[in-house]
């Protein structure tokens, strides 16, 4: 008798630039012939989670990566006395995140995408987590990347949004609720596990050690996979080393996610 297999979950991991990595696990699963069912995202993981549920090929999804650099999604915004509205509360504008992503897939809504997804922001007024399902997905994914106090919020329904990480760096749970059987979070900001060798490294793990605690716990995930990125920057990262990076993570896992969509 034919039984279908179990329904998966993806959830990608905010981490700046690290986000590539994203790809890279994509790229494994995509080789192994697993497909996910539905899909979250926050921050760079929102912008790589809406790509891939707007249904963008693998080779779309590399060209993705390689053409991100800040330039092309931030606009610096001067700290000027008396400025007023929202650029007074960034030292960068996302809007032409959305720009950036409309000529990848499209102006769609969640409605038109093909695999259902949820983007994870953060309201900046009241600290709450926010959970993005309906609407224009390039503008949620803005929101979810504004980075308190280094980019401008997003107004969002009458609301502040910022990014998720500061308040739910994984959104887990949120595939469970939308039927997801198993799910695998893909997490950039891990803990090292291993004595810093620089200031970077020491200070990222402390803002790591802060998310972790902040959000859904790890163990809510049947896997997690982790890219080794402890030395890897934020900030101007090489493409290609994190998608090999996110790939070689992914690699291991893959019998046992196989077992477990039986």
């Amino acid at each position: 008798m034919w039984k279908q297999r179990k329904r998966l979950g993806l959830a990608l991991s905010g981490g700046m630039a690290r986000g590539r990595a994203h790809v890279g696990v994509i790229q494994a699963l995509e080789e192994a012939g697993i497909h996910a069912d539905f899909v979250s995202g926050v921050s760079a993981g929102a912008m790589v989670a809406a790509a891939y549920a707007a249904g963008l090929n693998m080779a779309e999804l590399i060209q993705l990566a390689r053409q991100f650099n800040w330039l092309r999604i931030a606009t610096p915004v001067l700290p000027l006395p008396g400025r007023s509205g929202l650029g007074r509360l960034g030292l960068l504008d996302f809007g032409k995140i959305e720009t950036f992503l409309i000529r990848a897939m499209g102006d769609l809504t969640f409605d038109e995408l093909a695999k259902p997804l949820a983007i994870g922001a953060t309201d900046l007024v009241t600290g709450e987590r926010v959970v993005i399902t309906d609407g224009r997905v390039v503008h949620a994914v803005r929101a979810s990347a504004s980075v308190p106090g280094v980019a401008a919020p997003t107004r969002w329904r009458g609301r502040l949004l910022c990014d998720g990480f500061a308040s739910n760096n994984l959104p887990i749970q949120v595939l469970r609720d939308m039927g997801a059987d198993v799910v695998v979070a893909v997490n950039l900001m891990p803990l090292a596990r291993r004595v810093p060798s620089n200031l970077f490294w020491a200070g990222s793990t402390a803002v790591s050690t802060l998310v972790l605690q902040a959000g859904d716990p790890l163990d809510r995930a049947d896997i997690v996979i982790e890219p080794d990125l402890a030395e890897i920057d934020y900030v101007l990262p090489r493409y290609d080393n994190l998608l090999a990076r996110g790939r070689a993570a992914t690699l291991p896992i893959i019998p046992l996610l196989q077992t477990l969509l039986i």
